[in-house]
């Protein structure tokens, strides 16, 4: 019995110590310095429903997709090389500024990164360098367009500014701001960033503020353009339906185009008129806001104020006809070409997210649009424009109805006059 003991007591020893070295270098989770993560990895439950959204197809920054793409990272070389002829500062002072900082970046990356030493600091070093020297061509567009490789094809430089938004895409901003601020340029680099992403349609206005990165900055954009200040966070209210677009308009709701520039400022009046700012839908909106929004679901002080309209967006859409009552009411601008499309992508952009809660004045407009088209009056009415006056066949159907119908009422009565003639 004692050499049992005398055994499990080596035992619990030896494993003591296989512990002790493994957690040697493990901090507790109130350590990790997680109020310093800003980029993350998508979660797989929200990724594996469309990989391709939050994927960049033409050019990789930072460690999530390094070297994904040659000859992508053959032009990033040039631009470095660009850049340095531009400012004529040695290499070594980017470097120099970058090893500084190192700490500092990699706390920013949520995921581990496997790159270490030279290797991340040479792949910090091109990938900011490349985005400051295109921001600077793309400022100085009637210089270059003639030059470049890139400004001397449209779409694939569109690609690229897309590609720059991806989440998992980034570069921490504050890098590029220390870097740029060695080239001592006149212009303000948030100012370039701005007037560079200015060409996505989402309706922004530049911040005041320097962002964490780029789907940060493409989301704080849209956040600061609000008059209604929606972006704060507030109690939240649960909402599982409201009524679409064809069925409120049915039932006599307006849609009106809001003045605000804010996607997020939708306002309800009592006079049953919901008003909405312009929406620009292009092939590049669905990679846009699904990455803003796979942003506020990882950092967990962001608001998730984009969520919520999108997911006010999917309410209203159901059909191809919801589609369409918005864009003749010019809210929506189709630069898709299809309707579909945009029923396909807006119902697919809140896939596999939790259960979204609404701040009070999203969770208002809802409850008055349901309460709107719950009216009686307003929902019968509803019933019988959807019943009778719903497709071009059912206007004809109901039109001849009423006309045969008013047709035999004539006759009847004529028939009625004649008998009295008659006596």
């Amino acid at each position: 019995m004692e050499g049992g003991s005398r055994d499990l007591a080596i035992e619990i020893e030896h494993l003591e110590r296989e512990w002790t070295k493994t957690l040697q270098d493990v901090n507790p989770p109130e350590m990790d310095e997680i109020h310093m993560q800003s980029i993350y990895r998508v979660p797989p439950n929200i990724r594996d429903y469309n990989p391709k959204a939050y994927t960049p197809q033409i050019v990789s920054v930072g460690p999530y997709h390094h070297n994904s793409f040659e000859a992508m990272e053959k032009l990033k070389l040039k631009y470095l090389k660009g850049l340095l002829n531009r400012t004529e500062i040695p290499i070594r002072e980017f470097l120099a500024k970058i090893k500084d900082l190192e700490e500092k970046i990699r706390v920013c990356y949520a995921d581990r990164i496997i790159y270490q030493g030279h290797d991340f600091l040479n792949m910090i070093l091109v990938d900011a360098c490349f985005i400051i020297e295109l921001f600077l061509r793309c400022h100085d567009y009637n210089g270059w367009k003639g030059k470049d490789p890139l400004l001397l094809k449209p779409l694939l430089e569109i690609n690229i500014c897309v590609d720059l938004v991806i989440l998992e895409n980034q570069l921490p901003f504050f890098v590029l701001e220390q870097l740029y601020n060695l080239t001592g340029m006149d212009e303000k680099l948030l100012d370039i960033t701005f007037e560079y992403f200015e060409r996505i349609p989402l309706g922004i206005v530049c911040p005041r503020e320097s962002p964490k990165h780029f789907t940060d900055l493409l989301r704080s954009c849209i956040i600061s353009s609000s008059e209604l200040g929606l972006g704060k966070p507030k109690e939240g209210k649960e909402v599982r339906h409201v009524y679409s677009a064809s069925q409120l308009m049915e039932a006599g709701l307006k849609f009106k185009i809001s003045p605000n520039k804010s996607l997020l400022d939708l306002t309800y009046s009592k006079h049953g008129v919901l008003s909405m700012p312009i929406f620009n839908i292009d092939d590049s909106t669905e990679v846009l806001l699904k990455n803003m929004m796979a942003y506020e679901q990882c950092h967990p002080s962001a608001t998730d104020i984009i969520t919520q309209y999108v997911v006010i967006l999917d309410f209203l859409i159901n059909t191809e006809k919801d589609v369409d009552v918005l864009i003749d009411k010019k809210i929506i601008v189709n630069l898709m070409g299809d309707a579909n499309k945009v029923v396909t992508m807006i119902n697919n952009l809140n896939s596999n997210l939790p259960m979204t809660y609404f701040n009070s004045h999203y969770f208002s407009i809802c409850n008055s649009l349901n309460e709107f088209y719950e009216n009686p009056r307003n929902k019968y009415k509803a019933i019988f424009i959807h019943e009778y006056f719903n497709t071009p066949w059912k206007i004809a159907s109901t039109i001849a109805a009423i006309v045969l119908l008013l047709l035999t009422f004539i006759q009847t009565v004529c028939s009625i006059l004649s008998l009295f003639q008659g006596n």
